[in-house]
């Protein structure tokens, strides 16, 4: 049953991308990315640190839970961009609950199930880290999307 729920979230989450449309992932892929090193690098942290434990889908992902940080979280960061970039407070109430949700409600039936394990973290302290994210990542869109406006007016 972990198999089968942790190929669900690392399969479903990549084949919903054939509905975002092309615009909307060339437009919102570079933050998904960026977005994925930081949860990577955060994945690390927990690993050393303790703060949580997920078994991977795969033999050697014991750090870094690849369908949830290289599949499930990219691909919500682009669904989440295109229905809520630029109108901020849509965005920050949408990852409150979301990434409220996530950790009140989903990671506590991960762990019933054995696909997480609490660690040295509070739940509160990790959702104020996800939401602190959510900020960076709208920051980071922020600056690019005024790069890539800047570079077409010097062309």
């Amino acid at each position: 049953m972990k198999q089968i729920i942790q190929w669900l979230m690392f399969l479903l989450p990549l084949a919903s991308l054939v509905l975002i449309g092309d615009k909307s992932l060339r437009r919102f892929l570079p933050v998904a990315l960026f977005v994925t090193v930081i949860n990577t690098l955060f994945y690390q942290a927990a690993y050393h640190y303790n703060w949580w434990r997920e078994p991977g889908l795969f033999e050697w992902d014991k750090v870094a839970n690849i369908p949830w940080v290289y599949s499930a979280y990219l691909v919500a960061t682009i669904w989440i961009f295109k229905f809520t970039y630029g109108k901020f407070i849509v965005y920050l109430i949408t990852n409150l609950i979301l990434d409220g949700a996530y950790i009140y409600l989903w990671y506590p039936f991960q762990q019933k199930l054995g696909l997480a394990s609490e660690g040295e973290i509070s739940p509160h302290i990790n959702y104020l880290i996800m939401i602190g994210v959510a900020l960076l990542i709208y920051i980071f869109q922020i600056w690019y999307e005024k790069g890539l406006h800047m570079n077409k007016e010097s062309d």
